[in-house]
This record gives structure tokens, C-alpha cells and sequence, in this order.
């Protein structure tokens, strides 16, 4: 699990630097910037293994573990933001267009935001409430928009 937030860590100081660099760019750029990776790699690096994070939480995270779950929905929420604009996969720019997506993925932010502020009250109950908000809209999304992720699990 360490060597997983581990990674996650390193991926969202990456994701935050970009976002950075493109909140200092000249108005109107990051709304034009290109999409660097697919939605897959951004489920599969960054997402995926965020939300594996809080979901694992069963049990009242010790003080060592508040950090590392306040990293992983810091992850969740810059992703998702990022996943909003689309990627560079051929159905990507399709998918972030459709109503479904839309809303499933603010049900993502809505859901990260309330990961991260039961973390920062170090609510445990809390936080199990946001997993499972969480949950059913990731399951619903990729039955509708990459069934294969689900077959995947069977």
C-alpha cells in the first residue's frame, strides 16, 4: 500500500505543477492547451489508484495515514478536473461532450470534496460516507461509456 500512495503522491505534485504552469500562462491558453495523455492513463495512474486509497480506509486511519489520504483525494480532485477536458484517446473528446459524462464526473469532484474535508476533520465516518458516493457513479460510467473495465473485474 505504501509503494501505491507513494505513487499517487508523485503523481499529484506532477498534475499540480501542470495545472500551475498553465495558471500562470496568458489568459485564454489553458483553455486551449491540448490534452497530454488518454482518459484511460488518467483513470488507470491517477484515479484508480486515489480512489483505491480512500475506498481502503475500513478502519479509523492512525496519524500517519491522515496525510496520505488527504494526498490521494487532493489526486482525485485534480484529476478529475483534468479528466473534464478530455484526452488524447480516440472515443475521449466524445465522451467529456455527453451529458452522462458530465454529470458523473461531478459526482467525482462533489464526492472528492467531501473526502477531503472529512480527512481535514479527520472524520473517518465521513469519509466512508464519500466512498460510497463515490462509488456508483465509476461503476455506472464505465458500464456506459467502457464496459471492458467492468468485464475486466468479473
Amino acid at each position: 500500500m505504501r509503494r501505491l500512495l507513494c505513487r499517487t503522491g508523485g503523481l499529484a505534485i506532477g498534475l499540480m505543477l501542470a495545472m500551475l504552469s498553465e495558471a500562470q500562462a496568458p489568459s485564454g491558453a489553458a483553455a486551449t492547451a491540448p490534452p497530454l495523455v488518454t482518459i484511460k492513463e488518467l483513470m488507470e495512474k491517477t484515479i484508480t489508484p486515489a480512489t483505491n486509497t480512500l475506498w481502503g480506509a475500513y478502519e479509523p486511519p492512525s496519524d500517519d495515514q491522515w496525510p496520505l489520504l488527504e494526498e490521494a483525494a487532493v489526486t482525485l480532485l485534480v484529476a478529475a478536473n483534468v479528466n473534464a477536458l478530455g484526452g488524447t484517446g480516440p472515443m475521449d473528446n466524445e465522451w467529456v461532450k455527453a451529458p452522462a459524462w458530465q454529470a458523473f464526473n461531478q459526482v467525482m469532484i462533489a464526492a472528492g470534496r467531501d473526502a477531503l474535508a472529512a480527512i481535514r476533520a479527520r472524520d473517518h465516518d465521513a469519509l466512508l460516507a464519500a466512498g460510497d458516493v463515490l462509488y456508483p457513479p465509476c461503476e455506472a460510467c464505465h458500464l456506459q461509456f467502457n464496459p471492458a473495465v467492468i468485464e475486466q473485474q468479473e
